[in-house]
């Protein structure tokens, strides 16, 4: 079974679906789309996801979008290694670490790296305002790491496939503006989060991470 993947380069919710086949060792083939062309708006799209949106999975004739229903096919047509635990109770826990990553950890990280991405410095008390829900966010998943080399378990999870790419955002910020950033105690993220970093950088050392990693962040410019 091959899978395609549709995506537009540092989108997080399509990384997220790319990594757990990563996690899964699923070979699969990305078509990265160019959001400034609108390509995710064209006809061609349109037909696989009349939404406009990424991440689409597809097999054959089989189409599916949105990223957590993809995570979870996923789990189903390959049960290991598992996302979502093996017990009731890491069943749930992973559950609900997946519903704060894609609901308070994304709204929080949206807020704060829309305006720093466009230019908007931290002498703006929105930016300064918006930093503060981020930084409780990030603890939290600090705390978590004290247990496990992973957010949920000793092995990565749906809840580390959605959480890694706000925190990758948030250091692609600080790595293009790393004043601004570390003006608002986020950069350098080993500083006050030295095990979340860990956590990264071993997300990072997948094998074929570097498949999903977003080709025009390696390059100078882009977001």
């Amino acid at each position: 079974m091959h899978y395609e993947i549709y995506s537009i380069g540092g989108a997080p919710r399509p990384w997220r679906v790319t990594l757990g086949l990563v996690a899964k060792g699923i070979d699969f083939t990305l078509h990265v789309l160019d959001g400034s062309k609108k390509e995710h708006k064209s006809p061609s799209f349109l037909a696989l996801n009349p939404r406009g949106r990424v991440p689409v999975l597809r097999s054959g004739e089989f189409v599916l979008t949105e990223s957590l229903a993809i995570l979870s096919y996923l789990e189903r047509a390959h049960p290991e290694p598992p996302l979502f635990g093996t017990s009731p109770q890491e069943h749930a826990r992973i559950w609900q670490l997946v519903s704060e990553g894609a609901s308070d950890l994304t709204d929080a990280s949206a807020k704060l790296l829309r305006p720093v991405f466009a230019g908007v410095d931290d002498a703006n008390g929105d930016v300064r305002d918006a930093a503060q829900p981020v930084r409780e966010e990030l603890s939290r998943l600090e705390r978590l790491l004290d247990r496990h080399d992973f957010l949920a378990s000793s092995r990565m999870t749906a809840a580390d496939c959605v959480c890694f790419p706000q925190v990758r955002l948030i250091v692609r910020a600080s790595e293009r503006y790393p004043d601004t950033m570390g003006r608002l105690e986020l950069h350098p993220l080993e500083d006050p989060y030295p095990r979340l970093a860990a956590w990264a950088a071993r997300v990072e050392a997948l094998p074929g991470y570097g498949k999903t990693f977003p080709s025009h962040w390696r390059a100078t410019g882009g977001v």
